[in-house]
């Protein structure tokens, strides 16, 4: 399934090395269904741009905005994880951020695990975290596209 917009520049090649950098980085698996997404376009926006959830966000609302994906590059994309933590002081542990704007994350959370990451969503305003799904697939599922 091809998940990314087709106006997107042209994201760097997904390359072994850095997939074997990030891992070691973080002493965790990523996804294979993460990486064979990466496979088709290394990073950038999607066709869909929400998530549905089971938590409440701003206004009541049962969605998240999620309108890109973090690619994996050697000194870009998801290996910025440390940088987005300190920079917008998150607590969260054993994450590797997939994307999101500063105020609000997606992540993988390894909490318990270093090859099943469930799916998190980080609220930075509030300082809070919610759980979204068990695993990169069944994000897929929950996306679409908001009107």
């Amino acid at each position: 399934m091809n998940i990314w917009r087709e106006d997107n520049e042209k994201a760097a090649r997904l390359e072994q090395q850095h997939i074997e950098l990030v891992e070691k980085t973080f002493g965790v698996s990523l996804p294979t269904s993460y990486i064979q997404a990466l496979q088709n376009q290394n990073g950038g926006y999607l066709k869909t741009n929400a998530v549905r959830v089971e938590f409440e966000v701003e206004d009541g609302e049962k969605h998240i905005l999620l309108d890109s994906l973090y690619g994996i590059g050697a000194e870009d994309g998801i290996i910025e994880t440390e940088y987005y933590r300190e920079e917008w002081e998150i607590t969260k542990d054993n994450i590797v951020i997939i994307g999101g704007d500063g105020h609000s994350f997606v992540a993988f959370d390894y909490e318990g695990t270093t090859t099943s990451p469930k799916i998190v969503y980080i609220d930075t305003d509030c300082d809070e975290s919610h759980t979204i799904c068990d695993s990169f697939e069944a994000l897929l599922d929950l996306m679409y596209e908001l009107e």
